[in-house]
């Protein structure tokens, strides 16, 4: 086998993150899962709101949304399935955050974390919409990645 090159790290002084990079995306992957799981956990037991949607699902139940984050979650935590939940999740949480009212003339940046968050899970999701589960994942387990 030919020696493999390796990569010039941009900030030296992250030579300890080195036995960690193979862990990495599957460490987020089950992060992003694990939160999207508690935010279903959240709407189908204690019976969370969908007013973020506004009209766009007005009339579904707060329960039938948790139950799909939940099992969504726990799909995304485990890598099977990551692609198709992924990009259902995408959607999802970039309706959530284009949802968040923002005065006129004040800049999304300068907001507080409330809109931050669901664009950054949207971000996360579709990283895993473009790459799947990774090396760390059941779809690679099974070989099967869709």
């Amino acid at each position: 086998m030919k020696d493999q090159v390796e990569l010039q790290k941009y900030l030296p002084s992250l030579v300890w993150y080195r036995p960690f990079e193979p862990l990495a995306f599957a460490f987020i992957r089950f992060s992003t899962g694990a939160i999207l799981a508690m935010h279903g956990v959240y709407r189908f037991f204690y019976s969370g709101s969908v007013a973020e949607f506004g009209g766009l699902f007005a009339q579904s139940s707060g329960a039938t949304l948790g139950l799909f984050e939940l099992i969504g979650g726990a799909m995304i935590a485990l890598g099977m399935l990551t692609r198709p939940f992924a990009i259902v999740f995408a959607l999802e949480w970039l309706a959530i955050a284009l949802a968040m009212p923002a005065k006129p003339g004040t800049s999304w940046f300068l907001l507080s974390a409330t809109p931050h968050y669901p664009a950054m899970v949207t971000a996360f999701c579709i990283a895993f919409a473009m790459r799947g589960g990774g090396r760390f994942s059941l779809d690679r387990l099974i070989g099967k990645e869709f």
